[in-house]
C-alpha cells in the first residue's frame, strides 16, 4: 500500500500509481482506498448506463456504486466516494488501467464525494488559475503544454476538480503530468523517447512535469476557454459567451451524462452557476494543425492581464 495526495485527498492504494505524489499531509484516515480485488457483476438493480458501465442504487444490502468494465484492461468498482477495487486483465503496472482509473473512475469519485469534474486542463497564470475546456481534441492538453513550457504551473491535465462549498470556487490539484500524442510533443521539441505511452496501442505519452512547474494548493479560478478547432479560424480573438449561452456548455463537464445518470443534475447546475456568476467564459478558435499556437498564447497571455469582466 502507498499513500498519494489527490486533490487534496489522502488517497491509499495497492495499485502502483506513479504519476500522484506522495502524501505529505497529516495522518488521518485515507478518504480513498483503491484495491485489487475481484468485482462481482451487476447485480440485479443495477441500472445500464453503457455497454462498459452499470449503476447500482443503495440498498440495505450495500452502499451502492458504479461497475465499469473495460475489456482487456480491467473492471472497477466505485462505491460512495471512498472505495475502488481494480480488478485488472493486464499487469497491474500497465498504463492503460490508469488511464481509466484517472479518467472515468476519478470523475465518478468526484461526483459521488460532491465536487464537480471539469473536462478541462487548468494552469496557473498570474497567481490565478486558467481553465482550458472543449471537446476531446480541441487542444486543452497541447495549451498547457505550450503555457507550462513559459514557466506557468499545471494544476490539472484533462479533468479538473472544482470544489464550490466554500466561499469561492476552487480547483484542486491533481498531478503532475500531462498526455500528448507524438505529433503535438514534437511541435513542443519535447522528446517522447523512454517515456511511457497513456495505451500500448496509441502514440500518446505521459509527459511527467517537475515539482517546480506543478501547484500543490487549490487557486481560485479566473478564466475560462472553450477551445474551438476550425480550418481558418473566423476570430483570433477570444467571444464573450453570455450567462445562459455559458450554461449550455455541459461539455464543461466530465462525464456530464454520467453525472445525470448518477442523480447530480441539480448539484451539477448549481456548481455551473457558481462557477460561470464567478468567471467569466470565453470561446476561442484555433487552427486544426495549431500553426496559431504562438498567437494563442499571447492572446491568452493577454486575457489573463486584463481587468475582470
Amino acid at each position: 500500500m502507498n499513500d498519494y495526495q489527490l486533490f487534496g485527498w489522502r488517497l491509499r492504494s495497492s495499485l502502483p500509481l506513479a504519476e500522484l505524489l506522495p502524501w505529505q499531509g497529516d495522518d488521518r484516515t485515507p478518504d480513498v482506498m483503491v484495491e485489487i480485488g475481484t468485482v462481482p457483476p451487476p447485480d440485479s438493480h443495477s441500472t445500464q448506463f453503457s455497454p462498459a458501465i452499470h449503476i447500482s442504487p443503495a440498498t440495505h444490502f450495500g452502499p451502492g456504486g458504479v461497475h465499469i468494465a473495460i475489456p482487456a484492461v480491467a473492471t472497477y468498482w466505485v462505491e460512495a466516494g471512498k472505495r475502488v477495487i481494480v480488478q485488472p486483465v493486464l499487469a497491474e503496472t500497465a498504463p492503460d488501467i490508469r488511464v481509466f482509473l484517472l479518467g472515468t473512475v476519478l470523475a465518478i469519485l468526484c461526483f459521488q464525494r460532491g465536487l464537480l469534474p471539469l473536462h478541462a486542463s487548468a494552469v496557473e497564470i498570474n497567481g490565478r488559475a486558467l481553465l482550458l475546456s472543449g471537446h476531446s481534441g480541441a487542444g486543452k492538453s497541447t495549451l498547457a503544454a505550450a503555457l507550462a513550457g513559459q514557466g506557468h504551473r499545471l494544476l490539472s491535465d484533462d479533468l479538473c476538480a472544482l470544489e464550490t462549498s466554500g466561499p469561492a470556487p476552487k480547483i484542486l490539484p491533481a498531478f503532475p503530468r500531462l498526455n500528448l500524442w507524438q505529433d503535438t510533443a514534437e511541435q513542443l521539441q519535447i522528446a517522447v523517447e523512454g517515456l511511457e505511452r497513456s495505451r500500448a496501442a496509441l502514440q500518446k505519452y505521459h509527459v511527467p512535469m517537475t515539482t517546480a512547474h506543478f501547484r500543490t494548493e487549490a487557486l481560485a479560478p479566473a478564466r475560462i476557454i472553450f477551445l474551438r478547432p476550425e480550418p481558418v479560424p473566423e476570430r483570433r480573438q477570444p467571444r464573450l459567451l453570455g450567462g445562459v449561452e455559458a450554461l449550455r456548455r455541459y461539455d464543461l463537464v466530465h462525464r456530464w451524462r454520467l453525472g445525470l445518470a448518477l442523480g447530480r443534475q441539480a448539484a451539477m447546475f448549481t456548481a455551473m452557476a457558481r462557477l460561470l456568476e464567478a468567471v467569466p467564459a470565453f470561446e476561442l478558435g484555433r487552427s486544426e494543425d495549431f500553426a496559431d499556437l504562438p498567437v494563442l498564447v499571447d492572446g491568452i497571455h493577454a486575457l489573463m492581464t486584463a481587468a475582470p469582466e
